[in-house]
C-alpha cells in the first residue's frame, strides 16, 4: 500500500473522529450556500369581467420565500473555517469545506472513542488539509451548539471519554488516547495524543485538541505516522487561534437549548 493510501485513510480517520462530535444519530442537510434555492414562481389566475371578448386572464407572481435562517448561519460558519493561507504552501484542502445541519431528539446518542455520548449539536462546519503526499493532515471543525451550557456540557464529555477509555476500537482500527499538554485557550479545552494501529490506514499519531468557544466546539485532529516527527505543535496553535479570531463575532443560536 502506497503512503498516500494510507495517508487518506489517515484522514478519514481524522474526520470521523472530528464528525462524531456532535451526534451521529443526527439527519445531516448541507448548506453551503448563502440562500437556499429559489423555488420557480408560482402564479394566481384572476377571473376577468364578463365581456364580449374574452380577455386574457392576468397573473401575479407571488414572491419566493426568504432563504433558511439555518442555511445562511451555515454558510456563515463555514466562511470562518481556517483557509489555505493557515497552512503550509505544500498543503492542499481535502476535504472541502461542508456544513451539517443537526436536529437531536431526546435519547439521541453518537459514539466518541468508547463511549456513546448525549448528542446536542445543532450543526457542524468541516474543511480538512493535508501534505502533497498525503501526510501530515489536519481536520477542522465547528461544533455548534444552542447553547454555551451545551457546548461545555459537550466538551466535558468528550474529555471524560479521553481520560477513561484506555484501549478501544474505530472501526478495524485500534487506538489509546494519552494527556496531551496545551495552551490555556478559550472557555474550555483538552487535548489528547491519540495513537491507532490498521491494516489500511498502519501506525498513527493523531493530536486531537477541543477548545470551547461560547457555543461553539473548535476542533483540530492532526495526524502523522507514528514513528516519525509528531504533529506541528505550533501549527495546530496557530489553527485553534486563527479559529477562535474568526468565530470572535459568529452569530449567536436561536432559541433555547435542543436537550
Amino acid at each position: 500500500m502506497t503512503r498516500r493510501t494510507m495517508a487518506l485513510t489517515a484522514l478519514s480517520l481524522a474526520l470521523l473522529l472530528a464528525a462524531c462530535a456532535g451526534g451521529a444519530t443526527d439527519t445531516p442537510t448541507p448548506a453551503i450556500e448563502s440562500t437556499a434555492p429559489t423555488p420557480p414562481p408560482q402564479t394566481a389566475v384572476v377571473s376577468p369581467a364578463p365581456s364580449a371578448t374574452p380577455a386574457p386572464a392576468p397573473t401575479a407572481t407571488l414572491p419566493a420565500p426568504p432563504p433558511a435562517l439555518a442555511t445562511r448561519e451555515g454558510a456563515d460558519y463555514v466562511l470562518r473555517l481556517p483557509r489555505e493561507d493557515a497552512v503550509p504552501a505544500d498543503w492542499a484542502m481535502s476535504p472541502q469545506p461542508d456544513f451539517q445541519r443537526r436536529a437531536p431528539q431526546p435519547g439521541d446518542t453518537y459514539p466518541f472513542a468508547c463511549r456513546d455520548l448525549p448528542a446536542r449539536s445543532i450543526g457542524i462546519a468541516t474543511v480538512g488539509y493535508r501534505h502533497l503526499d498525503g501526510l501530515p493532515s489536519v481536520a477542522i471543525e465547528y461544533v455548534v451548539y444552542a447553547s454555551a451550557a451545551d457546548a461545555e456540557a459537550a466538551l466535558a464529555d468528550m474529555a471524560a471519554a479521553t481520560e477513561t477509555c484506555g484501549d478501544f476500537t474505530l472501526g478495524a482500527t485500534t487506538a489509546a488516547f494519552v494527556p496531551l499538554e496545551f495552551p490555556d485557550l478559550g472557555d474550555g479545552r483538552f487535548a489528547a495524543a491519540l495513537t491507532t494501529h490498521g491494516t489500511e490506514s498502519g501506525d498513527l499519531l493523531i493530536h486531537v485538541v477541543k477548545v470551547r468557544q461560547g457555543h461553539v466546539v473548535i476542533g483540530v485532529s492532526h495526524t502523522t505516522y507514528a514513528g516519525e516527527a509528531p504533529p506541528d505543535e505550533a501549527l495546530t496553535r496557530a489553527l485553534v487561534e486563527q479559529a477562535m479570531d474568526n468565530l470572535r463575532d459568529a452569530p449567536q443560536p436561536p432559541g433555547p437549548s435542543a436537550n
